[in-house]
């Protein structure tokens, strides 16, 4: 199998979504069938990662639309046949659909959240969207919502949620550098990582709402610490309400880490708290960070959960303690219930969310799509 994939970013790419991506090539990639995967990133941020071995990564189609319409038309006349291509956001979805002309294969689309709720701003998109015959999605809720406003209930769809390498996150003793750098021996810490962003999408998706809980929290708790980690152009907002709030002494900036420090950092939190009030923050319970700090052996406090599919899920409950996030007094709550009853996530639950699971129902579903789609016919199953 030959696949091509069109993404936003992924190696080199800045975020959830290009970290997602990552993980899917990689999969992609294991896949005993394949021969090549052809990735074509629309934007690079940081150097790129190690790639995986049957990956061609088109460097050179980010940084523009027309260096990426280029890229695309350089596909059309190849002669090199692929049998799958892959969308990675619905605004890709004109090239992916040219492509997959040119070649006479599906299209595969990948959806994550809020950009496939509603309808997009292209009508060109919004009328391709009703063609696809199957897409893949990290949530159910997006999955419903999206099939709604395309008008394409009929359509496969597969799910497949966000994973963490179980080889890079676990259970390990402090790292007492950091300890000491940071000021944290004896304290109970909580913690919230993520962008510092100061559009209004970013704002309020968890540093605010754990901010504003603190003097409650010192209260119960005199040895509390809260560490932020991360970086952005919203840091001095916040660096601003910690000396309103009066908590200088016990909030820690760490600024930006690397991917290969996380673990260390998750490992010096007693709890990973991020309940975000903002109306447009997306409360998916799976999100990267929650199951890097699981992960590492950490409870985790998140926003109450409000979609059907989401509340009654098994996991969910086992594995995220459910806050609402506009009652400073339920956050306290969690935050302390966390400290209190601090215990190991729940490893079955957990083991769903490695990246061998990731690996092994992307795998099933290839086999699925490539068959089905190649043949026009509905699957016979959609989710394993």
């Amino acid at each position: 199998m030959r696949a091509i994939v069109l993404v936003s970013d992924a190696y080199g790419g800045r975020g959830g979504i290009a970290l997602y991506n990552r993980y899917f090539l990689r999969a992609l990639c294991e896949y005993a069938e394949t021969e090549e995967v052809l990735a074509l990133p629309r934007s690079i941020t940081y150097e790129l990662e190690k790639l995986p071995s049957k990956l061609v990564y088109r460097v050179e189609s980010a940084g523009g639309k027309l260096r990426y319409l280029l890229q695309c038309l350089r596909l059309m006349a190849s002669r090199k046949r692929a049998d799958l291509i892959i969308c990675g956001h619905l605004h890709l979805l004109p090239f992916a659909w040219l492509i997959s002309w040119r070649h006479r294969c599906p299209v595969l689309q990948l959806t994550f959240g809020i950009e496939a709720w509603t309808p997009t701003v292209h009508r060109v998109v919004n009328r391709l969207c009703r063609r696809l015959k199957a897409f893949i999605s990290i949530r159910r809720l997006t999955a419903s919502r999206f099939k709604a406003w395309a008008g394409i209930e009929n359509a496969n769809f597969y799910y497949l949620p966000n994973c963490i390498d179980e080889g890079q996150f676990g259970p390990a003793p402090k790292r007492q550098d950091l300890v000491t750098k940071f000021g944290l021996e004896g304290k109970q810490v909580v913690m919230t990582t993520g962008r510092m962003d100061s559009i209004d999408f970013e704002r309020r998706k968890g540093f605010d709402e754990v901010l504003e809980a603190l003097p409650e929290l010192r209260r119960r708790i005199p040895e509390i610490a809260y560490l932020i980690v991360g970086d952005g152009d919203d840091r001095s907002r916040l660096e601003q309400k910690v000396k309103q709030l009066g908590v200088v002494d016990i909030v820690r900036f760490s600024g930006y880490v690397s991917d290969s420090d996380k673990a260390d950092y998750y490992r010096l939190a007693h709890v990973f708290a991020m309940p975000g009030s903002n109306p447009l923050f997306d409360r998916y319970p799976f999100r990267f960070v929650f199951l890097e700090a699981l992960a590492c052996g950490v409870p985790v406090v998140g926003c109450r959960l409000e979609d059907p599919s989401e509340k009654e899920d098994h996991d969910v409950h086992k594995l995220i303690i459910q806050v609402d996030p506009n009652d400073k007094a339920d956050t306290t709550r969690g935050i302390l219930s966390a400290l209190a009853h601090s215990h190991a996530p729940d490893e079955s639950a957990m083991r769903r969310y490695y990246y061998t699971a990731f690996r092994d129902r992307l795998h099933h579903y290839v086999r699925e799509i490539v068959g089905e789609l190649a043949n026009d016919k509905p699957a016979s199953r959609c989710e394993a």
